[in-house]
């Protein structure tokens, strides 16, 4: 990177964090921060250690990316008072530097509290995991997480980690797993049990 080029990526970068807009919600601009040198690059590492202080669950997975183990402190200082994405992203971004020995039970944790904006993203993480207090807790959201589409996701990525699907969305189960959107709780274990069946697994784990 010329030396004229290195202040606009710099920019580049502090927009993504501050003014996302359209393109970095979901995330910040993590590729031009790795093409960030010196000065630079520690003070867009500043910046999204500062943005952990404001539950900004995008900037754990970029400190991860770059490596900064400066951030495992700051990250494990902010993880009790953190919303439960935020939680997710810290717990992902620690094990990825090898701060804690895997996310599992943090994920585990935040399916458990049944938030309806935290769930989605835990699944989603969940279905990288393969751990039984993983497994427990999807089977504990298939029926008691307030949330449909969790509960949904819930069923998809069990049939996912079973192995009997090739993606955590289990598109061709979907006429089965849709009954676990249904309010009446007798259907959604009558549901459960089928997929109970399907994976090998007990239906008296989602009371654990």
């Amino acid at each position: 990177m010329s030396t004229e080029e290195r202040p606009q990526a710099f920019k580049r970068f502090v927009d993504s964090v501050e003014k996302p807009g359209e393109n970095f919600r979901e995330s910040v601009d993590v590729e031009t921060l790795l093409s960030l040198e010196k000065e630079e690059r520690r003070a867009a590492e500043e910046l999204l250690m500062e943005r952990l202080l404001v539950d900004d669950w995008r900037a754990p997975p970029a400190l991860a990316a770059a490596e900064t183990r400066g951030a495992v402190m700051p990250m494990q200082r902010a993880l009790p008072e953190a919303s439960g994405r935020m939680k997710v992203a810290i717990a992902r971004a620690l094990e990825d530097l090898d701060a804690i020995p895997k996310a599992d039970p943090i994920v585990a944790e935040v399916i458990r509290e049944g938030d309806e904006d935290s769930g989605p993203p835990a699944v989603v993480a969940a279905g990288q995991m393969k751990s039984p207090e993983i497994r427990d807790a999807l089977a504990w959201a298939c029926i008691h997480h307030p949330t449909r589409v969790v509960r949904v996701s819930a069923g998809a990525t069990l049939l996912f980690m079973a192995g009997l699907t090739k993606s955590p969305l289990a598109l061709e189960f979907r006429p089965l797993i849709r009954g676990l959107r249904d309010d009446d709780e007798a259907t959604r274990r009558a549901t459960f049990a089928q997929i109970c069946h399907l994976v090998g697994m007990p239906p008296e784990l989602a009371d654990t």
